[in-house]
């Protein structure tokens, strides 16, 4: 079995990629995989502030916040999942802040299967064009493979992934890690 860590950037409680996560690690938790499911939006997580006090001390960062466990988590995971909606052509700033502080550990960020969950309010091409700060993330791993993606598209209002294909796609996904 194994130890499965998921990063939710939606800023909304029923936004449609939160959802989305939701039904992976049911799908995940029915194969019987450990599942973390981290909702940034409910953690205390401050804006890295390039002062390199991390490369200086180790690896920890000066900031006293929540993202010490969630980097604890982070190593401890076989397999990472990121979500995250699409806003103008860019993941969430929640995203893009977890990324930021990663940095602490960005030499050692091992080895990870790596899957993509998408939301966007208008078509797949946005998304295609968005994704350049998680892959550049992703590529940053010593050793990656994105093993699936969910791109739920054309979802504007929170909750339409509710009635559509792709809630079953994310469970069927969580199910065949």
């Amino acid at each position: 079995m194994k130890r499965i860590l998921i990063i939710s950037s939606s800023p909304r409680r029923n936004g449609n990629s939160q959802l989305l996560c939701e039904q992976f690690q049911a799908g995940a938790q029915a194969a019987g995989h450990t599942v973390d499911l981290v909702r940034i939006m409910d953690k205390n997580i401050g804006f890295c502030r390039a002062c390199d006090g991390c490369m200086r001390n180790g690896g920890t960062c000066v900031l006293h916040d929540d993202m010490a466990e969630i980097l604890q988590l982070f190593q401890q995971a076989d397999v990472l999942v990121l979500a995250t909606p699409i806003y103008f052509y860019g993941i969430s700033a929640q995203m893009k802040t977890w990324i930021d502080r990663t940095y602490p550990i960005w030499q050692h960020l091992g080895s990870k299967e790596v899957y993509y969950i998408i939301s966007a309010g208008l078509g797949k091409e946005i998304i295609q064009r968005s994704l350049g700060d998680l892959d550049g993330f992703v590529e940053h791993l010593e050793q990656y493979e994105i093993k699936g993606r969910i791109y739920a598209d054309s979802v504007m209002d929170a909750g339409l992934v509710k009635t559509q294909p792709v809630m079953q796609e994310a469970y069927q996904m969580g199910l065949q890690v």
